[in-house]
């Protein structure tokens, strides 16, 4: 697994904000902007049931795959969005202990 934080190919800053972008018959897409000097960073195209969004719960979860016109049972829905919320957070945790670890040995 590799793990990468966005840096900025400007200024060198980590510091970054997502802007999703939303267009009817395309897939959603990221753009990356640095914080600090304003710069475009990167950007991505989010494959279908990409997008999850922790915590805004289970309509917000229909919306993305509406979208993406991946349709299915209702029973389906529900049954991947429980798994989505499980996956997602503990993927988070995993990035973050290694984001940590690799922190301590580049302070060491």
């Amino acid at each position: 697994m590799e793990l990468h934080v966005q840096q900025c190919q400007h200024c060198g800053s980590d510091k970054m904000k997502n802007i999703l972008f939303r267009q009817t018959g395309e897939p959603d897409k990221v753009y990356v902007q640095c914080q600090d000097c304003g710069q475009f960073v990167a950007s991505y195209a989010l494959a279908p049931l990409g997008y999850y969004h922790h915590g805004k719960g289970y309509e917000s979860f229909l919306r993305s795959i509406y979208r993406s016109g991946e349709f299915m049972s209702g029973r389906n829905f529900k049954r991947q969005f429980e798994q989505r919320i499980g996956q997602e957070v503990a993927a988070f945790e995993e990035v973050m202990k290694k984001l940590r670890i690799r922190e301590e040995k580049k302070n060491n």
